[in-house]
């Protein structure tokens, strides 16, 4: 009873503190604009070409900071009076998008402060914790100091987690080759220092000298929340050696969530829990099996050959063992699996180790001048080496494969198999007299698991039909997929790199690397400011579809010419020409032949405009045009004859996407009564210029379309 009562207490514990958290990061605070404040600096998260991220602290609280186009990066204690907005975290319900709020309350983080301006630099104030950035900052001069600056940013990675200014391309392969936590301090270097520290010291007298040592090196990483896990997990174990596994995971979990609830939606905290628990499971079954196939005996220390193959093979159990809960999240964060992990993990884990016993060592005795100058070197040969290796390993790989983002089903049917791997000889022995039913059960659950991922895979990657009109605020972006067919129309938002940053996303999430074709309406920032992020990531951009600006336009040069050192092709187009694509079709009903539709906004007026048909639907994509625009189209498509196709499928669109965002300089009532009632969509933010009108959404009410709004319902798809 004793035992229920303690479990009440502390699932209560729990529960508080989960409310408490929803307050404090969703409710403690307002939103503010033009507030000043005084701050304190924790530590530099990101540092860019165009502004600064920063942890701080205000109010006692921590936050990040954003501080634009400044020079000076401020290091830890320095204390700032500055003016500030805090605005509340926008959802936009794209697909696929993050949810910058849980990322952020995930890091311990409650919101993102705006810095407008620095008013003043404060008295800088030493605390406690001061001792330790100034260690940090000793060792990280030192570094600068003695060697190449890539090499002294790959060891501060490394070895305490600081990767701010670590080069992207060495993330970026060290990732692809399946070494992406060897940059990031984890568990992994938990382990190695205990093990070198085991080398050196009587296990049982140095109980607390571990503690203490996992400590400091929690401290000089600025409280990582993997080694944290790491360090709480040891520190059971250390005071009390009969406490189980179970007994031991689910307590640190408990504190973990003690300490920050959020902390359940954190990559890293949930694939360190779930690369311990998948070794815990996995190790010994699969270690076992390798030793009987390789023949190997692991107690014969003496051999050295034997000593080599024990090394290779604990390598790659240990990486297989640690993988096998983990693959579902891989797959749903990084879209890929990288087979080429188990090699990589065993060329580089050598000198990997090596590197991290003389980088531990540097940290105890960086203040011995000629000491810490030689481990130093001895670091910079070893770092060299690593990345010279990765490098290579990177060019060879040929490995990844590439996964479409899983949802839940998928999840539910990966862990059944490994449910069924792993208890179903227990669940026929607890049940014998019904084992041929229960084998039988757990053949059909285990076919239909395998099959349903398998048709899963091939329905997304081949089969899959949609158009989805995203919510970028204000500007205009929809994407058209028929099974392998990719079309984009528009892409462009008034935020800078909205909508790259949503398409990029989303292409990444479907595992789309090719698209057929991007059709820009006009040459304004929100309806192609985006196509930039495109051009730089890895896909394959067929065409453009263009049009002769009206006017000189520096955009359209600008875009032409980094499509053409892209070596994209370009198509410039005007009405009636068409274009197909497999089975789809593109009419362009304007901007006229060699003439110009005269308005008082000349580029919106003459817009590309759209009628796709796909699917046996007509779709028409208005782009910004005005109502001189519609009414040429009505005179000539409508009204006159000899257009009698193009007049049908106006006459029966399926989707009619408003022109101008909604607004009263175009959808004139004499437009919209000669096309049908269908769904209209409307993609506008109405804080940045009002639209959608009042006018306009009266009118398509009258007129009976399904009005759809980007700023209401998020992405819209069909």
């Amino acid at each position: 009873m004793k035992k229920k009562y303690v479990y009440f207490i502390l699932l209560i514990l729990l529960i508080i503190r989960v409310i408490y958290s929803i307050y404090f990061y969703n409710f403690k605070y307002k939103t503010w604009n033009n507030l000043v404040i005084e701050i304190k600096i924790n530590s530099v998260e990101k540092v860019s070409e165009e502004g600064i991220t920063y942890s701080i602290k205000y109010n006692g609280d921590n936050f990040q900071l954003y501080i634009k186009d400044v020079e000076k990066i401020y290091e830890y204690g320095y204390r700032l009076r500055i003016l500030s907005s805090n605005y509340e975290i926008t959802k936009y319900n794209n697909p696929y998008e993050l949810d910058y709020k849980k990322y952020l309350n995930s890091n311990g983080y409650i919101s993102r402060i705006y810095c407008i301006k620095i008013i003043e630099e404060l008295e800088y104030k030493k605390d406690l914790l001061t001792i330790i950035h100034d260690i940090r900052n000793m060792i990280s001069k030192k570094l600068e100091r003695n060697i190449s600056l890539e090499n002294a940013n790959f060891i501060k990675s490394i070895m305490y987690g600081d990767d701010v200014f670590l080069d992207e391309e060495i993330k970026n392969k060290f990732t692809n080759i399946g070494l992406g936590h060897m940059l990031a301090v984890s568990g992994t270097h938990v382990i190695f220092l205990l093990k070198a520290f085991e080398k050196i010291t009587d296990n049982e007298k140095w109980k607390i000298g571990k503690i203490i040592l996992l400590t400091y090196f929690y401290l000089i990483s600025l409280f990582n929340i993997s080694l944290l896990r790491s360090l709480l997990m040891f520190a059971i174990t250390t005071l009390n050696k009969k406490v189980d596994f179970k007994t031991k995971y689910i307590a640190t979990i408990y504190i973990i969530l003690l300490i920050n609830p959020y902390y359940i939606f954190n990559i890293g905290v949930i694939f360190s829990f779930l690369s311990i628990f998948s070794i815990q499971l996995f190790y010994t079954t699969i270690s076992s099996w390798f030793y009987i196939k390789f023949n190997v005996k692991r107690n014969n220390k003496n051999n050295i050959k034997n000593k080599i193959i024990c090394f290779i093979i604990e390598n790659i159990y240990l990486t297989l063992s640690a993988q096998v809960l983990i693959i579902p999240f891989q797959v749903y964060y990084f879209q890929s699996i990288t087979l080429i992990s188990i090699l990589s993990n065993i060329v580089i884990s050598i000198f990997f180790n090596i590197l991290m016993l003389f980088g531990f060592i540097l940290f105890l005795l960086f203040f011995i001048p000629v000491i810490s100058t030689g481990l130093i070197q001895i670091c910079n040969i070893l770092t060299t080496l690593v990345i010279y290796i990765a490098e290579i390993l990177d060019s060879v790989n040929y490995f990844n494969i590439s996964i479409p983002k899983i949802s839940i089903d998928i999840f539910i049917s990966y862990y059944l198999i490994i449910l069924i791997i792993l208890y179903s000889k227990k669940a026929i022995l607890l049940s014998w007299k019904n084992r041929k039913k229960i084998k039988r059960l757990i053949k059909y659950i285990n076919k239909f698991c395998y099959v349903y991922i398998f048709l899963w895979y091939i329905v997304t990657m081949y089969f899959e039909k949609y158009i989805i009109f995203f919510n970028v605020g204000q500007g205009n972006m929809a994407l058209m997929h028929n099974s392998t067919i990719n079309i984009i129309v528009d892409i462009g938002s008034t935020r800078e790199d909205f909508a790259g940053d949503i398409i990029i996303n989303f292409l990444k999430a479907k595992n789309i690397t090719s698209i057929d074709c991007i059709a820009l309406t006009h040459m304004h920032t929100d309806h192609m400011n985006g196509i930039d992020a495109l051009l730089n990531e890895n896909i394959n951009i067929k065409y453009v579809i263009l049009s002769r600006p009206c006017e000189e336009n520096t955009e359209y040069e600008l875009l032409k010419r980094n499509l053409k050192d892209k070596n994209i092709a370009i198509i410039e187009v005007e009405e009636e020409d068409k274009l197909k694509i497999e089975n789809i079709e593109i009419n362009i009903l304007s901007p006229p032949k060699n003439n110009d539709i005269k308005d008082d906004d000349m580029l919106n007026a003459n817009s590309n405009i759209y009628l796709i048909t796909l699917n046996n639907k007509n779709l028409l994509f208005m782009g910004d045009a005005t109502s001189k625009t519609e009414q040429y189209i009505i005179n000539k498509y409508i009204n006159q004859g000899g257009k009698e196709n193009i007049k049908n499928k106006l006459q029966n669109l399926y989707i009619y996407q408003v022109g101008h965002h909604g607004s009263n300089t175009s959808t004139s009532e004499s437009f919209i009564s000669k096309i049908n009632s269908c769904y209209a969509i409307i993609s506008a933010s109405k804080k940045i210029y009002g639209h959608p009108s009042d006018e306009v959404l009266e009118l398509l009410k009258q007129y009976n379309f399904k009005i759809k709004i980007t700023e209401k319902e998020g992405a819209i798809i069909f």
